[in-house]
C-alpha cells in the first residue's frame, strides 16, 4: 500500500509542478519588457574623463561606440560616419572577421547580431 500512495503523491506533484511551470512561463512572457531598436544615440552614455585615455579623440570615439549599441547596423554606421568615426565590422551573425592590429583613435569595431549592434569597441 505505501508504494501506491507514494506513486500517487509523485504523480500529483509532477502535475502541479508542470502546471506551475506553464503558468510561470505564460506570466513571464506576458510581463517581459522587450526593448525597442534605438533610432537615436543612447542618451545614457558619457565621455570617459579618466586621465588614462589615449587622446581626447579616443574618448570621443568611445562615446560614439557606446551611443550606437542597440541601433540597427545601418543607423549605427550612418551615425558613426556623421560623427567622423570610422566603422569596422568585427563580427556579424556569429562570424568573426580578420582585423589588423593597428591602432586608430577614431575607429570603432562593431559586433552585429540579428542586424543590431550588440557591442562596439574603440580601437
Amino acid at each position: 500500500m505505501p508504494n501506491k500512495q507514494t506513486a500517487v503523491v509523485a504523480v500529483i506533484g509532477l502535475l502541479l509542478a508542470s502546471a506551475a511551470f506553464v503558468i510561470g512561463l505564460i506570466t513571464g512572457a506576458s510581463n517581459a519588457a522587450v526593448s525597442s531598436i534605438l533610432d537615436s544615440p543612447n542618451e545614457l552614455c558619457f565621455i570617459d574623463t579618466s586621465p588614462d585615455q589615449f587622446s581626447e579623440q579616443h574618448a570621443e570615439t568611445k562615446l560614439v561606440g557606446c551611443q550606437v549599441v542597440g541601433m540597427s547596423k545601418q543607423d549605427a554606421i550612418a551615425y558613426a560616419e556623421n560623427s567622423d568615426v570610422t566603422v569596422r565590422i568585427a563580427s556579424e551573425e556569429g562570424e568573426s572577421f580578420a582585423m589588423t592590429e593597428d591602432y586608430s583613435d577614431s575607429r570603432i569595431n562593431l559586433n552585429i547580431l540579428v542586424g543590431l549592434v550588440v557591442s562596439a569597441t574603440a580601437w
